[in-house]
């Protein structure tokens, strides 16, 4: 109630209120009963009838209690009279065309008339949303929740780290802020459904512990939703923590753990994925495509980029276009960390850490690879471009290997060239940049490319390397693809096997009009044993200039091919500069500004597989052996080298 401005009111009426109280002394002085203080009020304001504050129970007992006035009050006890103090408040009396929403508006108990909160904050347990660990409210909350989000009069808010309950789909449809003050909601069954567009979804915690069904925690299926500071504590069983099939939907500052995929994007384009972290992956089971049938073998990748199976025959089906994932942590991920399954176009993967890694980091395939399953490749019309992979920290990584995976993957599909698959590369991955990447300690593949146009490798450092670290081929071939200035540095020798860079022909195919150049290859020997071959180079107007090598048996190995350009190889403490012709025919190679030292050979050739050879400025010191003596038949012309053939 509103108190009187006494300074404002006319001097009858304080003349008034003396003679009121006077006439209440006398009384009293006559030995009548005292007048009591609202009849001292009543003498002075008049007998109208005054709004008064009243205390209710619970929402039940407020529905029945009709106002007397608009701008009466009510104070609100609890939601429910089992728990007072939670959800309750001020209430006033407004009339008019309201709607009960069971938290900001109640109908009252007199028709046209509702009760309304006050202020602009509230909370969820204003909207009778039960606190705590009782599953008997799982499937009221999920109600209720998503009651309170759909209020845009006030901003709505859960309580700090409390803990709420919730069986089935909680579904935010109009709110433009979710104020989760790192609240955990513990799902049973459904997921937090976003549709409100430009929604922002602040620290959330979703934890899947209570979980029986195997799909997602939340789903984001409006436009331009912001999710920060929100921890996904996925249960190892579930096909993914978070899904996007909204556009231009951001994630930021989050931890995601333990899904098939932590994030899945199935449709939209835009996804921003910054500053997050990664770990785990499904250590329980792996649903199949159909989502039907479940494995028990180890799977997780952190993000996944995808449509649905079913569009991979649609020409115009939406891709996942424009994605920039950059600044996140990556730490002990089961599986990939960036899964292209099918559309991942004009992705940006940049600047993030990745540790203690189990497979690839990049996967970048365009997959038509089993319509039908007899192997004919049928076309979707989509592919992935424009990849770009700069500036990530790459340590620990033990990806198998014996699969062919590796650390960048560029192919239509795993080992093709076991599997019989018809594929094209001009249908596949191309215009692909990974560069200015530091990787230490790294067992399998580092970079492969298969089927491929148009990629380069370029600027990156290796350290600590055991196995094969770049190995490029195709089915039908790769087209412009550039290995250059990179640096590998070896530390075991022959402990382990394996040609750090490996660009080369398969029997049935080509690789064309590529660069192997200005490379570093280092290997440090163990117990006298060197690396095996540095640069082995196959296929079809192929360049090979600047590299340097120490320590290993051989440094450029032009294998097999034509037109091939081998210039300026420098070799240190190792058997053979360059070698010509070991696989295969090579037509037309010019090896040219050779330089050798502590070395067997400068130029090794195999006279059976060589021809049209030109050899010119080679020199080599301190050699221990010559190479094939007799090419008068094989070469074109033989100049100015030293210690030569």
């Amino acid at each position: 109630m509103t108190e009187p401005n006494h300074e404002k009111e006319p001097a009858m009426s304080r003349r008034k209120m003396l003679a009121a109280l006077g006439l209440a002394g006398a009384a009293m002085s006559f030995g009548r009963a005292a007048a009591s203080g609202s009849s001292v009020m009543d003498s002075v304001y008049g007998t109208k009838k005054r709004c008064e504050c009243a205390n209710v129970r619970s929402v039940d007992e407020l529905r029945t209690r009709a106002p007397d006035c608009a701008g009466e009050q009510v104070v609100l006890e609890g939601y429910y009279g089992s728990t007072p103090g939670v959800g309750g408040g001020i209430l006033v009396a407004v009339q008019g065309g309201f709607t009960d929403d069971g938290g900001s508006l109640f109908q009252s108990g007199k028709p046209g008339w509702f009760w309304k909160r006050t202020g602009s904050f509230l909370t969820v347990e204003d909207f009778g949303v039960a606190r705590g660990s009782d599953t008997s409210a799982a499937a009221r909350n999920a109600e209720r929740l998503t009651a309170a989000f759909q209020v845009t009069g006030y901003t709505v808010s859960a309580t700090p780290r409390m803990t709420y309950i919730y069986d089935g789909d909680v579904i935010v449809a109009s709110a433009s802020m979710l104020d989760c003050r790192k609240a955990v909601f513990q799902g049973i069954t459904g997921c937090i459904r976003i549709a409100s567009t430009g929604c922002v979804v602040h620290s959330p915690v979703l934890d899947d512990s209570l979980r029986t069904d195997n799909r997602r925690a939340m789903l984001i299926e409006a436009d331009h939703v912001q999710v920060v500071h929100a921890e996904f504590r996925g249960n190892g069983h579930q096909e993914c923590c978070l899904e996007i099939t909204g556009s231009s939907v951001s994630v930021s500052h989050s931890r995601l753990r333990d899904a098939s995929y932590m994030i899945l994007a199935t449709t939209g384009r835009g996804t921003r994925i910054t500053g997050n972290y990664f770990t785990g992956g499904n250590s329980k089971a792996v649903l199949n495509e159909a989502r039907t049938v479940a494995t028990t073998v180890p799977w997780g990748d952190a993000i996944k980029l995808t449509s649905d199976p079913n569009d991979l025959a649609n020409n115009h089906a939406t891709g996942r276009h424009d994605n920039i994932i950059t600044g996140n942590i990556f730490d002990d991920v089961y599986r990939d960390c960036v899964d292209m399954f099918t559309d991942g176009s004009r992705t940006i993967f940049s600047h993030n850490v990745i540790t203690n890694h189990h497979w690839n980091i990049l996967d970048i395939k365009c997959i038509y690879r089993d319509l039908p399953v007899n192997g004919t490749s049928l076309n979707p019309g989509r592919r992935e471009e424009s990849v770009i992979a700069a500036g990530n920290l790459i340590k620990n990584v033990d990806n198998p290997y014996a699969s062919g995976e590796s650390l960048f993957s560029v192919v239509h599909y795993k080992n093709p060239e076991s599997g019989g698959k018809v594929t094209d590369y001009g249908l596949g991955p191309n215009k692909i940049k990974i560069y200015g990447n530091s990787i230490d300690g790294a067992f399998g593949y580092v970079f492969r490319a298969l089927d491929s146009h148009d990629v380069s490798y370029c600027d990156n450092e290796h350290f600590n390397m055991i196995n094969n670290a770049v190995y490029i081929t195709g089915e039908s071939g790769t087209r412009h693809i550039d290995v250059d200035r990179n640096k590998f540095y070896y530390a075991n020798g022959k402990d382990n096997w394996g040609n750090p860079l490996q660009v080369i022909r398969r029997t049935s195919a080509n690789c064309t009009r590529g660069s192997v150049s200005g490379n570093t290859f280092v290997c440090y020997k163990k117990d006298g044993f060197r690396g095996a071959v540095a640069a082995v180079v196959m296929g079809n107007r192929m360049t090979a200039k600047g590299n340097t090598g120490e320590g290993f048996d051989i440094v450029v190995d032009a294998a097999r091919g034509t037109d091939l350009l081998c210039d300026g190889t420098v070799a240190h403490d190792g058997k053979i500069a360059v070698r010509v012709g070991q696989y295969g025919t090579v037509t037309g190679a010019r090896v040219s500004g050779t330089y050798a030292s502590s070395c067997v050979q400068v130029v090794a050739v195999h006279t059976a597989n060589t021809a049209k050879l030109i050899m010119v400025d080679n020199d080599g010191i301190d050699i221990s052996g010559t190479a094939y003596s007799d090419v008068s038949a094989i070469v074109n012309r033989v100049e100015r080298n030293n210690s030569v053939m």
